[in-house]
């Protein structure tokens, strides 16, 4: 019987009550061992009837071992030992920004153990639990706390993962080098961090300004800036995210033509090799229909079959792929944890892909980042057709000693980038790094402030808890074109530029222009009301629109109004735009005497 009981501060005291039966006639236990996920244990006490029992630990990577010397010697067939074990650890409950984290470890498998019964204890002040996996037998409140109770079943396969609160927030401060080593000018673009279905995103700053922002097939967001020649530009992007621990995403669905390409091979992701499909098949083996039960299982392999190496992180890290993970399982970093999941769910047919970003650790012990010198992390998420896309980090289900990071993923991992149609691009913020040029160098050894300089925060991810709640505004600004005068009987054309001066995502919403006079021809080339989709355009960005239009004769001579209609009419919640225009025909017609 356990108890973890967290206070205030998050600290937990863990009560185990344990009954040793021997099972045997000729045998008795003079110690016990007891292995913890947890590297900051202190306080530790245990005691038979006998008295105080002889207590010893050591340091074994993320675990701690605590070793027992029992006082007495109970021999005989199904006698029993009853003793007590207590310690307390930081290492099970942390404050991250607006939400209490709580995470218990799961225990390891054993067929002697024959019952196995756990209570979490938590403060009410913690807020109301917003996740809790696996799902408590009972859930009571008393005395000003909240009492989770979990019994062997529930605990065999994972840990406890229990967040109390809702919503997270972060502030971020990105810099991107970009460098135009060519001859002539270049158009190129950075990746900023999206909207998802578990994150709001909004852009304070973007210095200098963008040529434009758009919005790829995965749902990146890319911000275009034309270079120069030779020409070295750093760019500064502030902001805020919120992170959720529901999606937002009532409906979600995948067309086909997405899912067919998040279940092929890329470079990384050998979904058809041999070894892959060989391993597969002994996952599945006896593997219900289901795609979720199939991801669970594939994601379980991951966990287990890998071991994270910490030691790769003092070299330049190389990405190895799936395969050479599944022949090298003992040197993993996120980034083998991720491709094997990816490459094993592909080659099952489960759409999936692979986000990079920043995840919020205080313990990098137990939940380790190893993607870039920025200290990023790489994670993957699976398609389900009844939740949509679902996040999930084996690395740190790994690391934490099971701790449950398959059915709920906490509010800290903020993606960056999301990569799915291709497995090298685009690169997240703290990936666009640029040497030191001659000139600074020679200015720099000039300077009798270097030693300082080089002592400076040169990270360019910058990425921080906030509690500052925001609520994202887009803006949508529309400029028409149209010739002034508009020659009667000549085709002409109308442009429609939309410009998204919010600081958020605008999403997706009809687009229909009119005229009272004039005839405006849609792509179909028939002479009626335009009707267009505007996509979604995130800050910063823009979209063009180009309409044909002509006048009925020659003779048309006129003022008339040009109207831009977005989102459904004014009922509806739409924005209606106008432009006044004059049609002049290009011979002045009039009647003359015979």
């Amino acid at each position: 019987d356990v108890l973890y009981d967290v206070n205030e501060s998050g600290e937990t005291l863990v009560t185990e009550k344990i009954t040793l039966r021997n099972l045997t006639s000729q045998y008795f236990a003079n110690q016990f061992k007891l292995t913890i996920s947890a590297v900051e244990i202190f306080d530790i006490k245990a005691s038979d009837p006998g008295g105080a029992l002889d207590v010893t630990k050591e340091q074994k990577d993320t675990a701690t071992v605590i070793n027992i010397k029992f006082n007495s010697q109970v021999a005989g067939l199904g006698k029993t030992l009853p003793w007590t074990i207590a310690f307390k650890s930081k290492d099970f409950a942390e404050k991250v920004g607006k939400i209490w984290e709580v995470r218990v470890p799961k225990i390891s498998p054993s067929t002697t153990l024959e019952g196995y019964n756990l209570t979490l204890s938590v403060p009410q002040s913690f807020g109301e639990p917003s996740l809790i996996s696996p799902t408590p037998k009972n859930q009571t409140i008393s005395g000003g706390k909240i009492f989770l109770t979990f019994d062997k079943e529930r605990l065999l396969s994972s840990g406890i993962s229990a967040n109390f609160g809702s919503i997270q927030l972060f502030d971020f401060d990105l810099t991107y080098h970009l460098e135009n080593k060519n001859l002539v000018p270049i158009l190129t673009n950075i990746a900023l961090p999206p909207d998802t279905a578990f994150q709001d995103v909004i852009y304070q700053w973007i210095d200098p300004k963008p040529l434009n922002v758009t919005v790829d097939d995965d749902g990146n967001y890319l911000a275009w800036f034309r270079l120069n020649r030779s020409q070295n530009l750093d760019v500064k992007v502030i902001g805020s995210s919120k992170l959720y621990t529901n999606s937002k995403v009532r409906n979600p669905a995948l067309n086909e033509t997405l899912r067919k390409k998040y279940t092929e091979a890329r470079k990384y992701w050998e979904k058809d090799n041999p070894q892959i499909m060989d391993t597969l098949n002994e996952i599945l083996k006896d593997a219900p229909e289901s795609s979720s039960e199939k991801a669970k299982l594939i994601f379980q392999f991951v966990v287990n079959y890998l071991k994270y190496d910490p030691e790769r992180l003092n070299e330049s890290i190389e990405r190895l792929g799936a395969v050479t993970a599944l022949n090298n399982p003992s040197s993993a970093v996120c980034m083998e944890f991720t491709d094997l999941f990816i490459a094993l769910s592909r080659a099952a047919g489960i759409p999936a892909r692979e986000l990079n970003g920043f995840a919020y650790t205080a313990n990098p012990a137990l939940r380790p980042l190893s993607l870039t010198k920025d200290i990023l992390h790489a994670w993957p998420e699976y398609w389900d057709d009844r939740r949509g896309w679902v996040m999930i980090d084996p690395t740190w289900q790994n690391t934490t000693g099971g701790v449950d990071y398959f059915n709920k993923l906490d509010l800290n991992h903020f993606t960056f980038i999301v990569k799915g149609l291709s497995s090298e691009e685009p690169i997240p913020a703290g990936s666009y790094k640029q040497s030191l040029r001659p000139n600074d160098l020679k200015q720099s050894l000039r300077s009798d402030d270097l030693k300082q300089s080089l002592r400076q925060d040169t990270r360019d991810v910058k990425v921080s808890l906030s509690e500052n709640d925001f609520l994202g505004k887009s803006q949508l600004d529309v400029q028409i074109e149209a010739g002034n005068p508009i020659l009667a009987g000549f085709p002409g054309k109308v442009r429609v530029k939309i410009t998204n001066t919010g600081n958020t995502l605008h999403p997706s919403v009809p687009l229909a222009i009119s005229a009272d006079k004039i005839l405006i021809l849609n792509t179909g080339g028939s002479a009626s009301q335009g009707g267009q989709k505007l996509g979604p355009i995130p800050a910063y960005g823009s979209a063009e629109f180009s309409f044909n239009i002509r006048t009925k004769s020659l003779r048309d001579s006129y003022n008339d109004q040009i109207s831009v209609l977005l989102g459904g009419s004014a009922s509806q919640g739409g924005q209606k735009f106008t432009k006044e225009v004059t049609i002049k025909p290009v011979i002045l017609f009039q009647t003359v005497p015979l």
